[in-house]
């Protein structure tokens, strides 16, 4: 299996030495952007633009609350965000912490999470990526078929060469396989990820420049 190996990170690295992480077997980052309704991550913009300057491919993702308005939390993300340029990763809606969906009925969550994706794609001009556990999407979700025709990225922490993939989807595109993985030029530990297939197809995924405007 092809192993393009990335990170995700957040506040909990504090200062990341992005030139030392670009040399190193890492090709992509996701960094957080945004969580709920107003909490903005407050190492996102250096992150964001040290990792482009360093030359990895980098994607940004937000922490949804299901228990809070769901176009907020999308306003939110695009303004932190602001634009998606040629290279960069379709940005991400990281679903978790199922006591938080408790309240909601099962047959109502995933339209929440489709609702912030639908919003998203449309003002960032790309369908976003779905994070989760395989039992977040079988327990939470009830392996809702409306959320396939959104790329899986699967957090599953194992030693087996490849994650179990939850209904609906029938493959994954990222695969978080440790929490305590470890990257030069990142202090103490962090989320380290498989992508799916090669670096070329990597890039594939990646937006790309706008066509030319006729004369």
């Amino acid at each position: 299996m092809p192993n393009t190996r990335g990170i995700d990170v957040s506040h909990y690295q504090q200062k990341i030495d992005w030139t030392a992480v670009a040399k190193s077997t890492v090709k992509f980052c996701y960094i957080k952007a945004t969580e709920g309704m107003g909490g903005i991550d407050p190492w996102f913009a250096r992150n964001w633009d040290a990792a482009r300057a360093a030359g990895l491919i980098r994607g940004a993702y937000h922490f949804f609350h299901p228990n809070l308005p769901v176009l907020p939390q999308a306003d939110l993300f695009v303004h932190t965000v602001e634009q998606l340029l040629p290279g960069d990763l379709p940005p991400v809606l990281d679903l978790e912490a199922p006591a938080n969906w408790s309240a909601i009925p099962t047959a109502n969550r995933a339209a929440l999470a489709i609702a912030w994706l639908e919003n998203v794609q449309s003002r960032l001009g790309v369908a976003p990526i779905v994070y989760m556990s395989s039992s977040f999407a079988t327990e939470v979700l009830a392996n809702a078929p409306e959320m396939a025709r959104f790329p899986l990225w699967v957090a599953q922490y194992t030693s087996a060469p490849s994650p179990d993939v939850p209904k609906p989807w029938t493959s994954w595109t990222l695969w978080q396989y440790t929490g305590s993985g470890a990257a030069p030029g990142v202090t103490g530990t962090v989320d380290s990820n498989r992508f799916n297939g090669t670096i070329d197809q990597l890039k594939a995924l990646t937006l790309k420049p706008a066509a030319p405007s006729a004369p």
